[in-house]
């Protein structure tokens, strides 16, 4: 060997924590939001800042989670406490295109049921 120091390893890459919400708005003034990323610890409360904001203007939101592709138990916890906080406030909330892997957890979770899913 040559004395040198060795090389660090290259760091493991992290994964990506980022979620952005895009909002639309139907024809017929129904307004969808478009939740892209992760729901997990670091962005669950973006997530019911974002959404809580909406629900006292609108009757109905929908929430779009095809480009959310994984959900940890706070972002879970965050969409169901939005959902009971729309509610209260006169909003339904439904899930559409709902991610697979997003479908899964909440079948297991027997939360199903409980969110209107489009």
């Amino acid at each position: 060997m040559n004395g040198s120091p060795a090389s660090p390893a290259s760091p493991a890459p992290r994964p990506d924590k980022t979620f952005k919400i895009d909002q639309s708005v139907s024809p017929g003034g129904t307004l969808t939001l478009l939740c892209r990323g992760r729901i997990t610890l670091e962005t669950a409360g973006q997530f019911r800042s974002e959404v809580k904001d909406l629900v006292s203007q609108h009757k109905l939101l929908l929430i779009d989670l095809s480009a959310v592709h994984f959900v940890d138990s706070a972002g879970l916890g965050s969409i169901f406490a939005t959902y009971i906080s729309a509610k209260k406030q006169g909003c339904d909330l439904m899930l559409i295109n709902v991610h697979p892997h997003v479908k899964d957890l909440l079948n297991t979770c027997h939360l199903e049921s409980i969110f209107k899913q489009g």
